[in-house]
């Protein structure tokens, strides 16, 4: 969990990929991938041939209604030592993979969810800092290329580093 925290500590220091303001504790760490886990949901981690943790990815319920129990967002993060060296795509697929065919992956999800809450849409929700690869759009463009749609874009809802910034799903 301390490696994963250092990885996501990077980006809330660093970037607009997450709007948190604060990094969050190891026991926030912890909870929200106990979490995860419980609605057997896809939590996966990267490790290089060292055991060192250099990526990681799961997927989490979208809002906290009933309604939107099929829905799920996909979050991704890698270390910044290792982006650009197809980590990201691996987590992408593995994480997609894992949704799609849960009982194939008993490692990852003890308690497959029932069909009733199958999961039937993963969305990549991401805000965007025009400063940044490709003007902000570098992630997107990721997304879109591993068969995402650009179905939204929120201008200025999020605001970090002194500038509003724009939101898209």
């Amino acid at each position: 969990i301390s490696a994963i925290r250092d990885i996501l500590d990077y980006y809330v220091r660093t970037s607009v990929i997450t709007l948190a303001l604060e990094s969050p504790t190891l026991d926030d760490l912890l909870e929200k991938w106990t979490g995860i886990v419980k609605k057997g949901l896809p939590y996966v981690v990267a490790v290089d041939d060292k055991q060192n943790v250099i990526g990681y990815a799961y997927a989490g319920g979208f809002r906290d209604r009933q309604g939107y129990r099929h829905t799920v967002e996909i979050s991704l993060f890698c270390h910044a030592e290792h982006t650009s060296k197809g980590i990201g795509p691996l987590l992408l697929q593995k994480g997609i993979a894992i949704l799609r065919e849960p009982t194939n992956y008993p490692e990852y999800i003890a308690t497959p969810r029932s069909e009733d809450d199958k999961i039937r849409m993963v969305m990549a929700c991401m805000s965007i800092d025009d400063t940044s690869w490709r003007n902000g759009l570098g992630l997107r463009d990721f997304y879109v290329k591993h068969g995402f749609e650009q179905v939204a874009h929120l201008k200025s809802v999020g605001h970090r580093f002194e500038r509003w910034c724009v939101y898209l799903s």
